[in-house]
């Protein structure tokens, strides 16, 4: 089973991303940076439209890394791939939230699983890989929907960014960068993920508090 996993292949998906929204300009880049926007600073305020988008962007991500075995083992061309693996997650995320997690971190596993077969199978390494990575996910669910949502919301207004800024030299000079795109939105991404874990932990301290307004101090 062979799948992309390496960063050369990272790259270059970001760069055909950039490539192709780029053009499209403000209709487009408007909306997509706004989107960002907000996963970034509220992104998991709202559990189950998050794992309603994010299931879609894993499916879609899984159809990408799998494209090679899909085509292979079952004619069935990228587009086609990545289309019916995205209606799949959403419909996951939207119908069992908790999904979402354990898709985001079982991915990853199952494409480093798959380069330590077992039994000689590439397949078997793959699914413990998922398997365990999946458990990890469930189990730190709030940090990995954070994270997810940082890093998507920051990857999402990047792009918008760039199709706004289309006439600009620069934004057409970093659509040509996908390192530099990489870059900025792993920090935006990591700053993301600590505003929403933040966000996310500031209420439960509150919780006690405003239950007992008549506490001494």
């Amino acid at each position: 089973m062979t799948v992309a996993t390496g960063p050369s292949e990272i790259l270059a998906g970001v760069g055909v991303l950039a490539a192709r929204i780029q053009p499209l300009g403000l209709a487009l880049g408007a909306p997509l940076a706004a989107v960002g926007l907000a996963a970034l600073t509220v992104g998991t305020r709202h559990r189950r439209t998050l794992a309603t988008v994010g299931g879609a962007a894993v499916g879609a991500l899984a159809a990408s890394a799998l494209r090679d075995p899909l085509a292979a083992h079952l004619g069935v061309s990228a587009g086609v791939a990545a289309g019916a693996l995205a209606a799949a997650g959403a419909l996951a995320g939207a119908l069992v939230p908790p999904v979402f997690p354990f898709a985001v971190a079982a991915l990853p596993g199952a494409l480093a699983g798959a380069q330590l077969p077992l039994g000689g199978r590439a397949a078997f390494g793959a699914a413990a890989g998922a398997l365990a990575c999946g458990i990890v996910g469930l189990l730190l669910s709030r940090v990995v929907s954070a994270v997810a949502a940082a890093l998507g919301g920051a990857l999402a207004l990047a792009l918008g960014l760039l199709a706004c800024l289309q006439e600009s030299p620069l934004a057409r000079e970093l659509a040509g960068r996908p390192a530099a795109i990489v870059g900025f939105v792993l920090v935006l991404g990591i700053a993301g993920a600590a505003l929403l874990l933040s966000g996310q932990t500031a209420p439960s301290r509150a919780g006690p508090a405003a239950r007992s307004p008549g506490s001494p101090p």
